[in-house]
């Protein structure tokens, strides 16, 4: 049975490595790396979830983006810090999130007759956005479900996880200004973990989304609004009528791709309630986000009850 390396070896086995980052980085166009720079930005490559802040300047932070998340990367205005990190010139790739914007107009509305919907899941489908009937809409929020509280003291929002049709656990409360929700592989993290729930039988499909979630979501309270971030290894869908001010008397689903991010709510324009043709009373303040699965007309999910892992958020309502 072989043991550990030796010391020496490990500290070899180290040093090669960074040489071979050094010189991976060299040929992709960066410029002159200190020492100290790239044995934490080393470090943290090798750490992820919990890497260090790794300071510095914008061409390296292009470089090592592009090498490590974004291939297709333009331009440093694409990305967004994660809350997680606080160094603005920061160069860990995996403190940045790459914006995910809706499309604007968003496409045309096409009735499909249920007989045209597949049984096949259309979950990886590449369009960003499909529009959705909301069939079990209903006025307030799904997250209540007869538990809505009076006051909402110092919180900001609130969390509801679902299963297909079924509520799990209560209500989460969020008072500090970010948000984990996170599966078994985000342990240490400080949230909402849904492996942690009830832990009753499940559907296969449950059980297969919910081992997918991993690091999940993070949502974050900052200053022009509530930021959704997918820290996942797979797409999130949200639907929120603040997202819809372009949609014409209509919701839509938006899909947002692996280490991408989203403005979810603008509390200093939030949508005015409406009732919306065939769907009723639409709550205003009500997010829903899906992991891994979309759900409307184009999918076999027409509503978000169908999906298999689901979270409301219930922002609190204006001051």
């Amino acid at each position: 049975m072989r043991g550990r390396p030796a010391p020496r070896e490990r500290c070899r086995h180290v040093m090669f490595r960074r040489r071979a980052l050094r010189r991976r980085l060299a040929a992709a166009g960066a410029n002159h790396i200190p020492d100290d720079t790239l044995r934490r930005l080393s470090r943290a490559l090798d750490t992820p979830p919990a890497s260090e802040c790794v300071p510095a300047d914008p061409n390296l932070k292009l470089v090592v983006t592009r090498l490590f998340r974004f291939p297709d990367l333009r331009d440093l205005n694409e990305l967004r810090r994660l809350p997680v990190c606080r160094e603005q010139n920061c160069c860990n790739p995996h403190h940045w999130s790459r914006l995910s914007e809706p499309e604007i107009p968003p496409p045309p509305y096409t009735p499909y007759a249920m007989d045209d919907v597949k049984t096949k899941d259309h979950g990886e489908s590449t369009a960003d956005a499909r529009r959705t009937d909301h069939e079990r809409l209903t006025a307030g929020s799904l997250a209540t479900d007869g538990e809505e509280k009076g006051t909402w003291e110092t919180e900001w929002c609130r969390l509801a996880y679902w299963e297909l049709a079924r509520r799990v656990g209560r209500q989460f409360g969020v008072r500090v200004r970010c948000v984990d929700v996170f599966g078994g592989a985000g342990a240490g993290r400080a949230g909402l973990c849904l492996d942690a729930l009830e832990d009753a039988t499940k559907a296969d499909q449950v059980k297969k989304i919910r081992s997918k979630i991993g690091l999940g979501v993070t949502l974050s309270l900052e200053s022009d609004g509530v930021w959704l971030y997918n820290r996942s290894q797979q797409p999130v869908f949200c639907s929120s009528p603040a997202l819809d001010a372009a949609a014409a008397r209509a919701l839509l689903v938006w899909r947002v791709p692996p280490g991408h991010c989203l403005r979810v709510f603008d509390p200093a324009a939030p949508p005015p309630a409406a009732s919306l043709p065939h769907v009723g009373p639409v709550d205003p303040r009500s997010v829903r986000i899906s992991f891994a699965k979309g759900w409307g007309p184009k999918y076999s999910r027409r509503d978000v009850t169908a999906c298999p892992c689901w979270l409301e958020v219930l922002l609190a309502p204006p001051s």
